[in-house]
Formats: C-alpha cells, sequence, structure tokens
C-alpha cells in the first residue's frame, strides 16, 4: 500500500502516471498538473481511486511537455498493457482494418486487429465490405498483397500476370513509383474516396480519346465495381464530405464514419465511461483516420476542451441533414442495445436453468464430423454475449478416426491443454459425448461447465440430467444456434479436405501436368468446379495452353460423367 510521501516530490508538470503491483500496470492515467491528480487519488476515501492506491506498490511517472501528448501517451499505453482498473473499449464485434506494412516495398492486408507493426486505416464495418474494397482498389493502384522476400528480385506471381500488381519482386517498375501509388492508396483508405473516383474517370476518358476502348472498358468496369461496392454501405449525402457521428448510453457507444459522401462504418462499442473519454480513446487509438468533423448530441465543456486538445471539431449537429444522420444514429444505437440487452437476459436464464456455475458469457461449442471414418474434423466455435466470433474459430485435424468419443477427448485435451477454459463448453451430442470432454478436462487437470444437445428431440443435456425447453424458449433457440453452427464449420472442412484430396487425385492423371503446375493449381483453386468457372485465359496463364487444354477436357467429361 502506498502512502502520501510516494508523491512528494512529483513536479506540477503535464504527464501520464503509472499505479504499478510489482512489474503489472494496474492503472494509468494522464494529467494536466500531475501533482495535483494524484493528490486527489491518495486523498479519496472509497471508490476506485482508493482500491488502486491500495494494491498498488510503485508509482511510475512520464513527464510530457503538453496535455495532447500526455493524452496521446495515455490512451496507446492502456491499448498496450490493458490494466484492469481502466475502462476499456469492447468491440460488440470483431472490425476489420487495412493494413499498410513498414517495409520498404510495403504490402497491403486485411487485418482482424491492429497487431504489428504498419499503418492501419478502418475499423470498417464488416470483412465482406472490406474485402470487396481492396479488391476494387488493387486493380487501381496494383498493390502487392504477397509476404514475398523483397530484398532479392523474384520472377512476378500470378497477380502480374492477372493485372492486380505490377511485378515489385521482379522489378517491373521503380521502387519509388511503387511507393507513389501507396501514398496515394493511404490518401483513399484516410477517407478521400472521392480521390479514386476522379483518377478512375480520368483514365477512363483518358483512354477513349486516345481510341483504346479497351482499356477504357477496364477502367469503367472498375468504377461500376467501385459504385455498387460503396452502394452497399449506403451513399448519404450529397456533399463529399468526412464526418462522424457519435452517439452513446448505457455504456454503449456507437459511431458512424462518413467519408467522401458514403456511411462506411457503423460501429458499436461496448464501455464504462463518459462521451469525452469514449472520443479520447477512439480517436487517439485511431489516428491513421480522423474526420473533418464530430457530430454528438449534447456539447459539453469537457467535450469542448477535448476539441482543443484533438484538434478536431466537437458539435452539435448545424443543418437539417445533421439532425437526421444524428437521428438515424441514436435510432441504431437503441437497437443495438436491445440485442445487448436481451443477450444478457437469455444468458442470465440458461445459468438459472442449467444450474451453471457462472454466467455463460463466453461458450465455445465442439462437433466433430468425418466421411465414413476418413478426415475426421473438429470444429471450435465462439460465442461471446450470446454472438459469434469468428475470428477465433479453430478447426483441427483428428486422422482417420471413427470414435466420435475419442475424437472428443483429443480435441478437448488439444484445445484446453494450451488455451484458457471458456465458461461453457457446448458438445455437439448426447450424454456419451458430454462425459467424453469431461473426462478429458480432469485428465489435464482443470474443470468447467460442459453442455450437450441431444439432435432428435433437442433436449439439453448435462452430467446430472436433462432439460426439455418449449422449442421456442430463447434459451434453447441460442443452443440450436450454437450446435448449428459446430455442424456447419464441421462439415465445410470435411468437405475442403475431401475435395481438395479428391481434386489432387484427379490433376495426378492428366496429361500435361506436372508437380510444379499441379502445386500452382491447388494453391489457388479448391474443386473441379472452381476451375470450370474461371476464364480459359486465366488458367492459361497459370499452367500454359497445352495443359490447360488437357485439364478442361479432362475435367468436363468427369463432370458430364
Amino acid at each position: 500500500m502506498l502512502d502520501f510521501s510516494t508523491i512528494e516530490n512529483i513536479p506540477h508538470k503535464a504527464g501520464v502516471y503509472v499505479f504499478k503491483k510489482g512489474n503489472e500496470h494496474i492503472y494509468i492515467g494522464k494529467a494536466k498538473d500531475l501533482k495535483k491528480r494524484l493528490s486527489s487519488h491518495f486523498k479519496a476515501k472509497e471508490g476506485k481511486s482508493k482500491v488502486i492506491v491500495n494494491e498498488a506498490d510503485s508509482i511510475e511517472v512520464i513527464l510530457l511537455d503538453n496535455e495532447k501528448e500526455a493524452l496521446i501517451l495515455e490512451a496507446n499505453m492502456i491499448f498496450e498493457y490493458k490494466p484492469k482498473y481502466n475502462a476499456m473499449l469492447k468491440d460488440t464485434q470483431v472490425y476489420p482494418y487495412i493494413r499498410v506494412s513498414n517495409d520498404e516495398i510495403p504490402c497491403v492486408e486485411m487485418v482482424r486487429s491492429r497487431k504489428g507493426d504498419g499503418k492501419f486505416y478502418g475499423p470498417f464495418t464488416n470483412v465482406q465490405f472490406t474485402r470487396q474494397l481492396l479488391e476494387v482498389l488493387r486493380k487501381v493502384y496494383k498493390f502487392r498483397t504477397c509476404h514475398r522476400d523483397m530484398s532479392r528480385v523474384t520472377k512476378p506471381c500470378m497477380d502480374f500476370h492477372l493485372g492486380l500488381c505490377t511485378g515489385i519482386c521482379a522489378r517491373e517498375e521503380s521502387v519509388e513509383d511503387y511507393r507513389k501509388r501507396i501514398d496515394e492508396l493511404s490518401r483513399v483508405l484516410k477517407g478521400d474516396f472521392a480521390h479514386v473516383i476522379d483518377f478512375v474517370k480520368f483514365k477512363m476518358e483518358q483512354h477513349a480519346k486516345l481510341l483504346d476502348f479497351e482499356n477504357a472498358a477496364k477502367y469503367r468496369d472498375i468504377l461500376l465495381n467501385f459504385n455498387k461496392v460503396m452502394e452497399t454501405q449506403g451513399v448519404v449525402l450529397p456533399e463529399r464530405v468526412n464526418l462522424d457521428v457519435v452517439v452513446g448510453k448505457h455504456k454503449t457507444f456507437l459511431v458512424f464514419k462518413i467519408r467522401s459522401g458514403y456511411l462506411l462504418s457503423k460501429l458499436v462499442y461496448e464501455y464504462d465511461g463518459d462521451l469525452d473519454e469514449f472520443i479520447e480513446l477512439f480517436y487517439v487509438r485511431n489516428q491513421m483516420d480522423v474526420p473533418d468533423k464530430i457530430i454528438i448530441e449534447k456539447k459539453t465543456r469537457s467535450v469542448s476542451e477535448l476539441s482543443k486538445i484533438l484538434s478536431i471539431r466537437i458539435d452539435q449537429p448545424t443543418d437539417e441533414l445533421e439532425e437526421q444522420l444524428l437521428k438515424k444514429a441514436i435510432d441504431n444505437l437503441n437497437y443495438e442495445i436491445g440485442l445487448i440487452i436481451s443477450n444478457r437476459n437469455v444468458l442470465k436464464q440458461m445459468k438459472e436453468l442449467l444450474g451453471l456455475s457462472k454466467l455463460p458469457n463466453r461458450i465455445e461449442g465442439i462437433d466433430i464430423s468425418h466421411l465414413y471414418g476418413k478426415n475426421t474434423v473438429a470444429s471450435l466455435i465462439v460465442f461471446e454475449n450470446g454472438e459469434v466470433k469468428k475470428e477465433e474459430y479453430r478447426r483441427y485435424k483428428l486422422g482417420d478416426i471413427l470414435d466420435d468419443f475419442e475424437s472428443i477427448r483429443m480435441v478437448v485435451k488439444k484445445r484446453y491443454i494450451k488455451h484458457n477454459l471458456p465458461d461453457l463448453l457446448f458438445i455437439d451430442g448426447g450424454i456419451g459425448q458430454v462425459n467424453a470432454a469431461h473426462e478429458a478436462l480432469v485428465e489435464i487437470g482443470k474443470e468447467c461447465d460442459v453442455i450437450g444437445l441431444a439432435k432428435e428431440e433437442e433436449i439439453i443435456v448435462t452430467r446430472h440430467g436433462e432439460i426439455k425447453l418449449a422449442y421456442e424458449h430463447p434459451v434453447l433457440r441460442l443452443l440450436v444456434r450454437i450446435r448449428d453452427e459446430t455442424h456447419r464449420v464441421a462439415n465445410e472442412f470435411t468437405r475442403a479436405l475431401s475435395t481438395k484430396r479428391s481434386l489432387r487425385s484427379i490433376l495426378d492423371e492428366i496429361k500435361w501436368i506436372g508437380p510444379k503446375k499441379k502445386k500452382l493449381l491447388l494453391e489457388r483453386y479448391t474443386s473441379v468446379e472452381q476451375i470450370l468457372s474461371v476464364s480459359r485465359d486465366e488458367i492459361e496463364r497459370l499452367i500454359g495452353k497445352k495443359a490447360t487444354e488437357s485439364l478442361l477436357s479432362e475435367l468436363s467429361y468427369l463432370r458430364n460423367f
């Protein structure tokens, strides 16, 4: 426990302070006046400040020149160390980012978190939109998405021949020219989507004037694809403006991101703090994508001060269009809060009805799938607060095992020897499968609640008995949803392995296709149907004319057989 003498020599300057217990950061804060702010912690007679002072055994301070520097450092340190007494931004779902690496020849990729180096743009609303956006931008800016070693010159890959990359690995262009295009791409990813539209229109008109109608048509198609992708998000403003709308209540915050007149993202977070604290953490964390203006419902003194520190205009709506956007954001926030409350109520009911030891905020589900004892696999899916977390799904190859109980024991031990247990482990099956999972946990010295769902009558199975609920009961509906998801993922994995194995064996028999061409085909295509669905030109660029003719002839025969 610390006493007041600990802060005697701390100056009246701006900076960041860290309460530590051993090497653990338990609370990180910022202050315009460190001495004054820390004094308030020590004088507190109750609440979080009192708990922090009692638990900490040391204080570390970092002196800075001004409050803005302190704000930025505090937010970055909170994000890095995740102290237990700091309120954290909690995504209600995983939002993707676009990452531009720090390499001399940067690569661009979609990622699901801000881990590692590089510049991160986003977050975006969903994976599908982000992937489609990247595909269109690749056709314009022709950046690399591979992780090849760029220190040595190599032959260009298939992306070069498909017109998706300039072949920078083979130095088909200079590094300087490549980096200029990455700078242009960064400008777009920061929100200037009007720039890519203007660029594509210019190229289309330029080729048309030169009577190069083939390339003019290519840019026309790019423009149509770009508009189609962006319109899935909703065009909300006739003007090319960059602004955000931020609203919050009941510890839930919603952000509308509007760039170049497009509603680019609708983001929902849970955060135990005030609006100004949420804005501070959100925009310091996402410095690569700061709008010209943030619209809020009500301006306060603390928000006004934050506006000056961040150098962002934060204000209430100033015209009818902004009023409509604010109203739309509030309506969406109320809907999201309703979903969150509904999910929490279902989880509370689940705990009581099934006699669980804790509230099942995190549920992991396991299912086994195989084809007559071959290609046995397990799927592991994750539900957190009643919603799926697809980025945490896992798939396990178990070999050729016909025994479901043994398969469950294997995957449970594989998973939980290395990973933390969930609040509830769900097994697709009856009492035999539930007992197999429990036995595996006992073997590795761990324990958590395990339940199953018998398929025929949708009976919930626990180690202590069976529970039958009405088909429309929300607890049963959630468990059925989890069961169906584990089943879907496991079956898809089994089919994928079987299809890949079938395609591999087919390619072994085709003339003109040796090991190298077979490898190229298997890296790009996963099934006969996929090969037959693409253009002949694409396959010829990959494996040559003779091999393509032999391949398509054989596959067409097999499909019609």
